[in-house]
């Protein structure tokens, strides 16, 4: 089964806090997801300004090669709204957990009888409709599926199934999808995961392979809280482990730093594929296995992602095999003694300064030595 993913990037990306992207920002953003290959892009809420509106009905009206989506809470003025921009589908969203029935002052009743009209209403604006389950996993289960059958009965095309607070594990996600499809085997499954306990998208491959034909995700995991599940590491996943070759992958280092620097939140240098130090070695056992087979000690290759290899730099764990092959490439050739003297000056130095050396630092050593 082909997973279909959906990038909410626009909508719950940007609701991480102090995260505003401009018209500008958000039609590029749109464009290199085109480019990437994504399935569906949840552009917006239109609840939330006229200018908002202005950018959905845009960004659908642009003809990308994925289906577009808006966000709604479940509003009968809201859908009618959403459904003049003209996406493709729409999300309503309704509460069903005990908790966060509650905190709205409703009741399960409440719950059962607004999904009902809302999903029927929207049916007759859209020819999908995903019925979004907030707060599915911490819902109780037999109500959970009470509302899934009304969905469903109402035309519901999609239930999306959301760990809202981020508060599952794999296992418990496998569980909770294993059930559901039981129970509802014709149903289109979504989920949305939550990275609160640095677990969304563990959860995302996890609801997959349990059945969950749909992931939606965000690029560098922007969002609410701790974020969500990453779509860039989603891609790599079916690339790698799945052999799908149907992603552009080549643009999501331009896709990544482009969200980084207009969304403020910085890229950790240890981030998966795209980190500035993810693809650079300095223990000495590993640059030595490396200089034999790159795949020793990195499967991931950067240049799938638009990534260059950073290669090795040199410092207190270094070993003398990264620092001959580093001066071997200048066609500069030392005896083992003459590279253990400098070996054992980058050690020194690298502890003394508290980083590790520059290819500049690392030619002083040898003209000063």
């Amino acid at each position: 089964m082909k997973p279909y993913l959906i990038d909410t990037t626009l909508r719950d990306g940007e609701q991480a806090p102090g995260v505003v992207f401009s018209k500008k920002e958000k039609m590029k953003i749109a464009v290199m997801l085109h480019e990437l290959g994504v399935d569906e892009v949840e552009i917006g809420t239109p609840a939330i300004s006229n200018d908002e509106k202005i950018i959905i009905k845009e960004i659908a009206a642009e003809g990308f090669s994925y289906k577009t989506s808006s966000w709604c809470r479940a509003h009968l003025e809201e859908i009618q709204e959403a459904a003049k921009l003209k996406t493709t589908s729409i999300n309503i969203s309704l509460p069903v957990s005990d908790i966060q029935i509650e905190t709205l002052g409703k009741s399960r009743d409440w719950v059962i009888t607004e999904v009902k009209k809302t999903t029927k209403y929207a049916s007759n604006y859209f020819s999908h409709v995903t019925v979004g389950a907030q707060d599915s996993t911490r819902a109780n289960i037999d109500f959970l599926k009470e509302f899934i059958f009304y969905a469903q009965e109402n035309g519901a095309s999609r239930l999306r199934i959301s760990d809202t607070v981020g508060i599952s594990s794999p296992l418990e996600i496998q569980q909770l999808f294993l059930s559901l499809n039981g129970s509802f085997p014709t149903m289109e499954f979504e989920f949305h995961g939550h990275n609160d306990l640095g677990m969304a998208t563990a959860n995302a491959i996890t609801a997959y392979k349990s059945g969950a034909k749909c992931i939606s995700a965000t690029v560098n995991g922007l969002g609410e809280r701790a974020g969500n599940s990453v779509l860039e590491e989603l891609i790599a996943y079916f690339i790698y482990k799945e052999n799908n070759t149907s992603y552009n992958s080549q643009v999501i280092s331009k896709l990544c730093r482009y969200v980084a620097n207009n969304s403020g939140v910085r890229l950790a240098t240890n981030k998966p594929l795209i980190g500035k130090k993810v693809h650079t070695h300095e223990s000495g056992i590993h640059t030595s296995a490396i200089l034999k087979n790159k795949q020793s000690y990195q499967f991931i290759n950067p240049s799938d992602f638009g990534q260059n290899n950073a290669g090795f730099c040199f410092g207190k764990h270094s070993g003398k095999a990264s620092i001959n092959h580093f001066f071997s490439e200048k066609n500069l050739f030392l005896d083992d003694i003459r590279i253990q003297q400098i070996l054992n000056l980058v050690k020194e130095k690298s502890t003394s300064w508290k980083r590790p050396l520059t290819e500049l630092d690392l030619m002083q050593i040898y003209q000063g030595n």
